[in-house]
């Protein structure tokens, strides 16, 4: 059996983490192209405090993150979601800090479309904040598994279409936002 370090694990899941993103970029410009949303990934809050002439530089995180990806929907709405990616079977409601929890909560509260937006093994799915924020009382744990999560299941043509799930029962993709009208 092959046994791996933590960093060696750390990187696969930086790596795995990243290519989220750059799928969740890709439908994020999907979803402006055809006027459904304008999300943009938001930007770490991070500041260079020296530069040394040899390129390298001295920086620090000067605040907490906020969610990753944040926009808003045809419709007017805000959209605010996280991204977390995991080879484990089950993804822990504690990756998100406290900072994430909070700001996803305060923008759920004033009516903005939240979430976060997963990856488990190779299911992608975007899970509701009215899931995720109870994640204890509606599976008596704090945590989804890979079953669970693709109840949540989201298209995947060479993108995430974390607007658009899969309805289990009529088995139709269904669109939580319509697109902009023609003018």
């Amino acid at each position: 059996m092959i046994s791996y370090s933590r960093s060696d694990r750390s990187r696969r899941n930086n790596s795995k983490g990243k290519q989220l993103e750059k799928l969740i970029l890709a439908g994020c410009t999907y979803y402006q192209q055809k006027g459904i949303a304008a999300i943009e990934k938001t930007p770490e809050p991070f500041g260079v405090l020296k530069k040394y002439n040899d390129g390298t530089f001295l920086g620090r995180f000067y605040r907490r993150a906020q969610p990753d990806f944040q926009g808003t929907l045809s419709d007017g709405r805000s959209i605010i979601f996280e991204a977390k990616s995991t080879e484990d079977d089950r993804i822990n409601q504690s990756v998100l800090t406290k900072a994430q929890h909070d700001y996803s909560e305060l923008h759920y509260q004033l009516g903005a479309y939240v979430g976060v937006c997963v990856q488990i093994k190779k299911i992608y799915a975007f899970i509701p904040w009215e899931i995720w924020r109870q994640m204890k009382e509606v599976y008596g744990r704090k945590y989804l598994t890979e079953k669970e999560a693709a109840v949540y299941s989201v298209k995947t043509p060479g993108f995430i279409g974390f607007l658009e799930y899969q309805d289990k029962e009529s088995n139709h993709l269904v669109s939580v936002c319509k697109e902009a009208p023609t003018k």
